[in-house]
């Protein structure tokens, strides 16, 4: 009988997808650069703070379960079996449409999506999922005390020392992905000490601590004179490489994980469309027509009512795209997921008899 899966950190993968919708409806919405408001900036800013702790977040839990399974076929099957859909039917749709005039740039990454990287988290994730097994052997072959350095060296390198301004040490989101590998690796395989009790009251203060200091540093900048110094602090402060985001990302996965399991059908289930949200909304193509004509942001960025208008629009945004997953999965997925994985058993099998072949 197939083990039920933990609802907590499947609910991880929910509330990570809408941070990361409602980190788009700031940025990709353009509000927060357009409003003359400090008090409309200064909610922003803390609105937008948690896109960047969602996709450390998504990560770590994609890689929480692939650190013993680190096998790469049946990750790019599920992976591939979603995107190249999806891309493919958002193209058709606008190209028929007309809502958006297709650049021969665009049918190319729409076509192929990962290479061309058309997502940029997709395109990361998959040269994860890639080099997994060898990130796996590098987990097994350290000490506990081994990987912590190495984590250590690379929280100060690539999470404290990147806030310096002007410093840069050749930090890709490829290679922030396997940093989040090793580290999902070290808390899978030797943990952190403390309760579930106590991982949730950290998390509750690490992220107030990612959600005020981006909204601190915008009153401030506002104080100061220099309102569009706010968008610059909250790239900053809150990105994905950010102390705070790392520490508020850790905090709930050690809660979710540490904490006694939930079981919930429809929590599991609202979360298999989490990454198809990020797909449809974050397409760009969709980014085009999605937040300056269907939310209609430029008219909300100066009135007093923002605050609703982008709560209201980043969930509504949420539920859309994932009813619209959820209409996908047994016309088009799941039938792109037997082609895949009919692909991926083809090549194994013939992989294997390769390997096996008569030895000299």
């Amino acid at each position: 009988m197939a083990s039920v899966r933990n609802a907590k950190i499947e609910l991880l993968r929910i509330l990570a997808m809408v941070g990361i919708v409602a980190h788009h409806y700031v940025v990709h919405g353009g509000v927060l650069t357009q409003t003359e408001s400090a008090n409309t900036a200064i909610f922003l800013s803390a609105f937008g703070s948690l896109g960047k702790w969602g996709v450390d977040v998504f990560v770590l839990v994609g890689a929480w379960f692939m650190v013993q399974r680190p096998a790469r076929g049946k990750a790019l099957s599920r992976i591939y079996s979603e995107v190249l859909p999806v891309s493919w039917l958002i193209a058709a749709l606008l190209a028929v449409t007309g809502a958006v005039a297709l650049s021969t740039a665009d049918v190319r990454e729409a076509l192929l999506p990962v290479i061309f990287s058309e997502y940029w988290f997709v395109t990361a994730y998959v040269l994860m999922v890639l080099i997994a097994p060898y990130l796996a052997i590098v987990l097994e072959a350290l000490s506990k005390q081994q990987l912590a350095r190495l984590l250590i060296v690379g929280l100060v390198m690539w999470s404290l020392l990147t806030l310096v301004p002007r410093v840069a040490l050749g930090l890709s989101d490829f290679a922030w992905f396997a940093f989040l590998f090793l580290l999902a690796g070290y808390l899978r395989l030797h943990g952190l000490p403390g309760t579930g009790r106590w991982w949730g009251w950290a998390t509750l203060i690490a992220t107030g601590a990612l959600v005020l200091a981006p909204a601190a540093m915008a009153a401030w900048s506002s104080a100061s004179g220099s309102p569009g110094d706010s968008a610059r602090w909250l790239k900053e402060v809150a990105s994905q490489t950010s102390p705070l985001t790392v520490a508020a990302a850790v905090a709930i996965l050690m809660w979710a994980t540490k904490s006694a399991p939930w079981r919930s059908r429809a929590i599991v289930y609202a979360a298999s469309a989490s990454f198809g949200v990020y797909l449809i909304h974050d397409n760009p193509l969709v980014r085009r027509v999605l937040w300056p004509d269907v939310v209609d942001t430029p008219s909300a960025a100066g009135q007093s009512w923002l605050p609703l208008h982008a709560i209201g629009w980043t969930l509504a945004v949420y539920i859309a795209c994932s009813i619209a997953i959820f209409a996908l999965q047994p016309v088009l997925l799941r039938p792109m997921h037997r082609l895949t994985e009919s692909i991926r058993r083809g090549v194994e099998q013939r992989l294997d008899r390769a390997n096996s072949g008569p030895q000299p």
